[in-house]
């Protein structure tokens, strides 16, 4: 299934470059392009957008507000934020915002091209560079109090060698794809050891998995 694909930024160079790279891929279609966030938000009324991907700095309105504003209007569409900036406010507003993905502007092109599809895919994707800020986030939001119940200490019993391999992979930040690489395994398989880790830990998504299984020690803080 072509993914369609709504570029947003007001440095036209840029969007001519990440167009080109986009559409050489089989599974990526450009459908269409933006200044501003005012834009990109019309933009995605007049067409069928599956990933935006905006610049955080543009004029009028900015790209969190924009990605705000997506989200109310079209919740299906998944968002990632590309910018120059890996400023942790920044990174806090954007996930405050919804949105599924962080990337820099120096990502390289085929990192980007497998972070829109993961995206696609219902995951979230984070550079690695801003990936340690956003777990310290989320430890300072967890009250020390909160300990593991007694389903999470079932759960971690049952965990297998092979899932805590994916696990480990997990923590540092890696996708998918480079968990299977890594692990030599489909990722198929990776995304049902990282379902059944989620369940056994009673994790909502990939960054409160890490933060339960650090608590857990099973993972270094």
């Amino acid at each position: 299934m072509t993914i369609r694909v709504l570029l947003a930024d007001d440095q036209a160079l840029l969007v001519a470059a990440l167009s080109t790279i986009f559409n050489t891929q089989h599974d990526i279609d450009v459908v269409s392009t933006a200044d501003s966030g005012r834009a990109a938000v019309a933009a995605c009324r007049e067409h069928s957008v599956d990933v935006a991907i905006l610049d955080i700095r543009m004029p009028g309105l900015d790209g969190i507000s924009a990605a705000r504003l997506i989200r109310e209007g079209h919740p299906k569409i998944r968002i990632i934020m590309l910018t120059t900036f890996s400023d942790d406010t920044l990174v806090r507003e954007a996930l405050d915002a919804g949105v599924h993905g962080f990337l820099l502007k120096d990502t390289d092109p085929d990192q980007l091209c497998e972070s829109v599809r993961c995206v696609a895919r219902g995951e979230s994707v984070l550079a690695s560079a801003v990936t340690g800020g956003v777990l310290e986030m989320c430890r300072t939001a967890i009250s020390e109090r909160n300990e593991l119940n007694a389903a999470q200490r079932q759960g971690i019993a049952q965990i297998t060698s092979r899932e805590l391999d994916v696990l480990k992979l997990v923590g540092k930040g890696a996708t998918n794809t480079e968990i299977a690489e890594s692990l030599l395994i489909a990722p198929t398989t990776v995304k049902s050891h990282i379902s059944a880790l989620m369940n056994k830990l009673a994790a909502r998504d990939r960054i409160a998995l890490v933060l339960t299984a650090q608590k857990a020690g099973l993972l270094p803080r």
